[in-house]
């Protein structure tokens, strides 16, 4: 622990919606959820998806972690229990890759095209769902295409609140289309937005 990280004051102030005591608390101990989770999972996606769960999940419990006495310990017991979801996850979709893989070779094109609408509608359902800011900045990311500094200033907020707004959007459209199985390439979709997020 560093001399100018003082944990029980930031905590504090997180529990006040400090951004910059989360900004402080991420920079600090990123790098330890990423390589445990990293360690563990052997993949740096899954891994990344450890490390926005952990940081989602401490800035939506911001107003209660002035109470957490060992930071260190309530992060790293979040970063297992989400390792342990992840290797749970892993073994539903080797089970539904060898069931695919089953099935015979022809598909179906009506059935198909049936899918394709269906998956595009529930996607649909999942963002309609978002609270309005989430909804506008996953839209500007998604439709229009705007970089989180462009987002900044149109909306005239952070760039670390846009992240925000879009980690939980993500959040909870993937949380959402995880439970339609019929949505599988939209979730792969959101993957593919997740890392072009954290490329920004």
């Amino acid at each position: 622990m560093t001399s100018d990280f003082n944990e029980k004051e930031l905590l504090e102030m997180l529990a006040e919606d400090s951004e910059y005591a989360f900004a402080c608390i991420f920079d600090h101990y990123r790098p330890r959820v990423q390589g445990t989770a990293m360690k563990l999972l052997k993949s740096s996606s899954l891994a990344e998806e450890v490390v926005q769960d952990v940081f989602l999940k401490l800035w939506l419990k911001r107003r209660e972690m002035n109470t957490v006495s060992h930071l260190s310990a309530f992060i790293l017991t979040m970063t297992r229990n989400l390792v342990f979801d992840r290797f749970k996850k892993k073994v539903h979709e080797a089970a539904y890759r060898k069931h695919i893989e089953q099935l015979p070779a022809v598909i179906n094109d009506t059935d198909h095209k049936v899918r394709t609408s269906l998956a595009g509608k529930v996607l649909q359902h999942a963002i309609d769902g978002l609270p309005a800011r989430q909804k506008q900045v996953y839209e500007m990311v998604r439709i229009q295409g705007l970089s989180m500094d462009e987002i900044s200033e149109n909306l005239s907020i952070s760039k670390s609140t846009a992240k925000g707004h879009l980690t939980a959007a993500l959040q909870s459209i993937r949380n959402y289309l995880e439970k339609h199985p019929d949505t599988l390439l939209d979730v792969v979709g959101v993957q593919v937005l997740i890392s072009i997020f954290h490329q920004s």
